[in-house]
């Protein structure tokens, strides 16, 4: 758990130095960026830019369609928070963190 959140970190910091392998979108979403391993499953991330914020997400789908993992970092002005849920198999992972406190969903 501890990787993830310094991986996060790396993340949003890549978003804010213009990192070229975080290419910015429109509206307000930021970098995305996925990886696969076989035994482990596909995990795909994403930042999320907000008024006071910056959200970083990711998703861990395992293989033989275990349920989905979700883990996400809120970054405000002079704090951080992490949070972790679970969806469905194939599910996507929604972060809020417009909302106190910040809060995870699924679509």
């Amino acid at each position: 758990m501890r990787f993830l959140f310094i991986c996060f970190g790396v993340m949003a910091g890549g978003l804010v130095g213009g990192c070229p392998a975080f290419g910015q979108s429109g509206g307000q979403s930021g970098g995305q960026v996925s990886g696969e391993q076989r035994d482990i499953g596909r995990v795909d991330a994403h930042i999320q830019k907000y008024d006071q914020a910056l959200g970083v997400v990711s998703r861990l789908s395992r293989p033989l369609g275990a349920e989905t993992e979700c883990y996400g970092i809120c970054f405000f002005p002079s704090s951080s928070r992490p949070i972790a849920w679970r969806c469905a198999p194939k599910a996507m992972c929604d972060l809020h963190c417009d909302v106190n406190p910040p809060a995870g969903g699924c679509q």
